[in-house]
C-alpha cells in the first residue's frame, strides 16, 4: 500500500448539529435574497428551496460559475429576482460559510495526516462539493491544504461519487494504481465509488455517526471499519515497520 485518499466532510471534518446548520443556511439565504427583492415569506421560501441540491446541474452558458452558484442563479431566475454575477458569488460564499459554522476539524486529522506523510504514504483528497472555492478556502484555514499531493473536488472534476471516475485524476496526479490505494470515507457513496474504482474502502463510522452502516457492509462486502481516524495508523503499522527496515 502506497497511498491513502480521504473524503472530507464527515471524514476529516466532523458534522455538528446539522439541523441547526441547515436552518441557519436557509435563514441566511432568505435574508440575502430578501435584500434583493424577494417577496416570499420565509416559510414559502423554505418550500421553494426544498430539494434544491438534488436537482440536475443547471446549464448556464457563458458564466464562470461553480455548480453551487449556478443553482443560486437559476433559483433566483425562477423567482424572478434580478441578481448580478458578483452578488451570486457573494451569496454563495456567505451561505456556504454559515453552513460551515456547524462543522469542525477532527482533532486527530492533522496529527494522523502528518504521521502518514512522515511514514512515506502519498495522500490525496477526493471530495464531493459543488462550491470548490469554499472547500479550498477552508482547507487552507484548517491547515490541511499542503498535506495532500492532490485535491480533487467534484465541482471542478465534473464528476462526483459514486461515479468511480472521480478517482482518475487523483490516481493520475499521484502515479498510483487503484490496488495501491485505500479510500477513507463515511458514507455509502464513498464505499460504492471506491469499490467500483478498484480501490479498497475504509469506512469511518463514529459513535456519534448520523446513521447505522450495517446495510452498507451487507451490500458492499467485507472491508475495514474504523470509529476514529487514529485507527488508520494501527491498520498500517505493519507497512510502516516494513518501510523503516528497507
Amino acid at each position: 500500500m502506497r497511498g491513502i485518499f480521504f473524503d472530507l466532510y464527515g471524514t476529516l471534518l466532523v458534522y455538528g448539529d446539522m439541523k441547526k446548520a441547515w436552518a441557519d443556511w436557509l435563514h441566511q439565504f432568505y435574508f440575502s435574497l430578501n435584500n434583493l427583492g424577494l417577496t416570499l415569506s420565509e416559510e414559502e421560501f423554505a418550500k421553494e428551496c426544498d430539494r434544491l441540491f438534488w436537482k440536475a446541474e443547471p446549464a448556464l452558458a457563458g458564466q464562470n460559475f461553480t455548480v453551487f452558484e449556478k443553482r443560486i442563479k437559476t433559483f433566483c431566475n425562477s423567482l424572478e429576482i434580478e441578481i448580478s454575477d458578483e452578488s451570486v458569488a457573494h451569496v454563495a460564499d456567505l451561505i456556504a460559510g454559515k453552513w460551515q459554522e456547524s462543522i469542525s476539524l477532527d482533532p486527530a486529522a492533522i496529527p494522523v495526516l502528518k504521521k502518514l506523510r512522515s511514514a512515506g504514504m502519498i495522500l490525496g483528497l477526493v471530495s464531493n462539493f459543488d462550491h470548490p472555492r469554499h472547500v479550498r478556502k477552508h482547507l487552507s484555514e484548517y491547515g490541511l491544504y499542503n498535506l495532500f499531493e492532490t485535491i480533487i473536488i467534484s465541482g471542478e472534476a465534473g464528476v462526483k461519487k459514486p461515479d468511480p471516475d472521480i478517482f482518475r485524476p487523483a490516481l493520475s496526479a499521484t502515479g498510483l494504481l487503484p490496488d495501491e490505494v485505500v479510500y477513507v470515507g463515511d458514507s455509502e457513496v464513498d464505499v460504492e465509488a471506491a469499490v467500483a474504482a478498484g480501490i479498497m474502502p475504509i469506512l469511518i463510522s463514529r459513535q456519534d455517526s448520523r446513521g447505522d452502516h450495517s446495510d452498507i457492509c451487507q451490500a458492499r462486502g467485507s472491508y475495514e471499519i474504523i470509529s476514529d481516524l487514529k485507527e488508520i495508523l494501527s491498520l498500517f503499522q505493519a507497512v510502516f515497520q516494513q518501510r523503516s527496515t528497507e
